[in-house]
């Protein structure tokens, strides 16, 4: 480094607590010592087992500290600017003891062995200092407290393959959403063909950042980017930057300028052209997450640019791929590995941009297409909300009552699995069906349904009374031949592989006879052969699916537990009546009639009785042991009611919106959409950008 860039890299050095203690004249020298290196993303710093003959401090971006011995990718902490690493080596002596690998293009201030310790002998007070740190570093890593991970990618690329219109509709309202339902401090970087025209199309006068603003800013000081940017009222910033002003001299310096815009935001969305010239090309490389999304008029655009994106982004786990509008099912658009989703949109959507100047008028009739963003946004911001809704057969009508309130109070859900009667509503829920819709389905449910449509069903028990077609008809009127990834929702449902006992996740063909292999409580139904595999209810190895929604990517885990204890259930009516049930409040059929004149010693339970307690039992301990991943456990108390009594569905409704506003408060609490400490106001619809 020339003298100039040493005294520039002096405030810095004094703000590193390794040389905080240090006067200027000697901070003076340390920064002579000083030597610069920049390396790209993905890069190495030092392998374990190197020698260690340097210190390095993160002057610009981020890396991941690893421990190849604990697997080739286990992440011991993460650091950034400001961070001392390798400091180990050079007190002790020894070998690296760990990996140092760039999550982002990154700038280091290197000082050499040889070099630190003319400094140390000229300065006693640096090995003191090195000491401390060294110390209170050990004492993390003993204790078991190290630096966690960011909550959310840092910065995030959009592609929009579709007129400017509707690219500006989409960027806007992504970055509304983004402040309004992760509640983080969020940047709009408008660095299209067109950068200004977002900050116009919400009521801001946009300001065109040149090269002299950029020139001016002080990269060592993340609240300086106040002079670029411009403040929304809901709390979202808006930096309107021309690419052509990246390009040239200030080439070189994108990276530092993107790993500034990291330190002074926690999300950055980048909103770029679909022309990959070198600036957008250098950003998608810099990307945390890149999202890439089109409508049907662009497909041979879209393509074009998935194809060039996967040059860029070689961890398709890092793309996020987003349909506008209904997919064409003759053609699959999308690439194999990267996240999908679909987000409902019309062409009125740019007619109405176009018409009205005004973003948030161009998605108000698209109530659909403003949940589909809300649904993005959380995507990137490492929010999503998954539901594990639990089996429980007639029981699981209280999911109902549970799914009405979420519905009622906008708590999202973005992916779910189920299990068993959860399998079936969860499906419904994937489906897009409301709760209202589900109610409807669950009251004609009754008796007498049962009887005439499951009557025809009985076969030679072999291997279930029934032989499961009826189900297997009922489940096929609502979904008929849909598979997993034509549902509006991520969805996963569970099922147990009867031969080997092992728990069966399935997410992909389609939806009817996977829920009907969920479904299949054994003995009753004939199990389901699918995918070579004889498949019975599931809730005989997860009868609550939490670890399948963790595997659709939930990020924040709701769960409904509906087992209870074998003797907390409504069994035999001899039983209820020794609890001091009152015989009129006992069902009055021949069954119980029956039961009721037997003899004493012909009361004992049945081979049935037997087996559903043992299920019933064998349920209650896997649930208990099994609900700790889960954030929140939402256990209704169904003693009362019976598994097999449909008929009961208006009662177990209600008794599930019943406990869920007993839990709506504990809910609320873990979404960030529901917190009170942002500027952004909650909406049902687009009147954020009113704002």
């Amino acid at each position: 480094m020339n003298p100039e860039e040493r005294r520039a890299w002096e405030p810095f050095l004094k703000s590193v607590p390794l040389f905080s203690g240090l006067s200027s004249s000697e901070i003076r020298r340390v920064a002579g010592k000083m030597q610069l290196l920049s390396l790209p993303k993905g890069a190495t710093l030092y392998n374990q087992g190197e020698e260690g003959d340097a210190l390095y401090i993160i002057a610009s971006g981020s890396v991941r500290i690893v421990n190849p011995q604990q697997g080739p990718d286990a992440v011991v902490a993460f650091m950034g600017r400001g961070d001392v690493l390798g400091e180990v080596g050079l007190l002790t002596g020894e070998r690296r003891s760990v990996s140092v690998r760039l999550d982002t293009t990154c700038e280091f201030l290197k000082l050499a062995r040889q070099d630190f310790e003319g400094l140390a002998r000229e300065n006693p007070s640096i090995l003191t200092h090195l000491t401390r740190l060294l110390c209170a570093r050990l004492t993390a890593s003993g204790s078991g407290v190290q630096r966690q991970a960011p909550g959310a990618p840092k910065l995030v690329t959009l592609n929009v393959a579709a007129g400017a219109d509707d690219r500006l509709v989409l960027a806007l309202h992504l970055a509304f959403s983004l402040v309004e339902q992760t509640r983080r401090r969020t940047l709009l970087l408008d660095t299209g063909p067109d950068a200004g025209r977002a900050a116009r199309a919400v009521g801001l006068k946009p300001v065109l950042v040149d090269e002299d603003a950029l020139r001016a800013l002080d990269l060592n000081s993340p609240g300086s980017v106040r002079s670029i940017s411009q403040q929304h009222p809901s709390g979202l910033d808006l930096v309107s930057l021309p690419p052509g002003v990246l390009g040239g001299r200030l080439y070189s310096g994108i990276y530092l300028f993107l790993n500034y815009l990291r330190e002074s935001y926690d999300i950055v969305l980048a909103s770029l052209g679909n022309d990959l010239g070198d600036v957008e090309r250098s950003v998608l490389a810099e990307a945390d997450l890149a999202v890439l999304a089109g409508v049907a008029s662009a497909r041979p655009q879209f393509r074009q640019l998935d194809a060039e994106l996967g040059a860029l982004v070689t961890d398709r786990g890092r793309l996020i791929e987003t349909w506008l509008g209904d997919r064409d099912p003759e053609v699959d658009v999308f690439s194999v590995g990267a996240r999908r989703m679909a987000i409902p949109w019309s062409d009125a959507v740019a007619e109405r941009l176009a018409a009205s100047g005004c973003a948030y008028r161009a998605l108000d009739p698209e109530p659909k297409a403003l949940k589909g963003i809300g649904r993005l946004a959380r995507l990137i911001g490492g929010v999503q909300v998954g539901l594990a809704l639990g089996s429980g057969a007639a029981l699981g009508h209280s999911l109902i009552g549970i799914l009405k309130v979420l519905e009622r109070e906008h708590v999202p859900v973005d992916v779910v699995s189920g299990t068993s009667m959860g399998s079936l509503l969860g499906g419904f829920l994937a489906l897009g069906m409301d709760a209202d819709e589900m109610e409807e389905v669950a009251v004609r449910i009754d008796k007498s349904w049962v009887f005439e449509n499951f009557l025809w069903d009985l076969t030679l028990p072999r291997s279930g009374l029934f032989a499961g077609e009826s189900l297997l008809r009922f489940i096929r009127s609502y979904f008929g031949t849909k598979e997993f990834h034509d549902l509006d929702l991520p969805f996963a449902c569970v099922a147990t592989d009867i031969e080997t006992g092992e728990e069966v996740i399935l997410r992909s063909g389609r939806v009817a006879e996977s829920i009907r292999a969920s479904c299949g409580l054994p003995l009753v139904f004939s199990p389901l052969r699918l995918s070579g595999r004889y498949l019975v209810d599931g809730g005989l190895v997860a009868p609550v699916p939490i670890r399948a929604a963790a595997a659709l990517g939930a990020d924040i885990l709701l769960a409904v537990n509906l087992t209870l204890p074998a003797g907390a259930r409504l069994t035999s009516a001899v039983e209820r009546r020794r609890r001091g049930e009152g015989v009129l409040s006992l069902p009055m059929d021949l069954a119980t009639l029956t039961e009721l004149a037997l003899p004493e010693v012909l009361r004992s339970p049945s081979v049935v009785d037997v087996f559903f307690q043992m299920i019933y039992t064998m349920e209650y301990e896997i649930a208990r042991t099994r609900t700790d991943p889960a954030h929140l456990v939402i256990q209704p108390d169904l003693r009362g009611f019976h598994w097999t009594e449909l008929h009961r569905a208006r009662e177990l409704i209600e008794l599930g919106e019943r406990v869920a506003e007993e839990f709506l408060p504990r809910i609320k609490a873990l979404i960030p959409f529901f917190a009170d400490y942002c500027r952004a106001p909650l909406r049902t619809g687009s009147s954020l950008l009113r704002r």
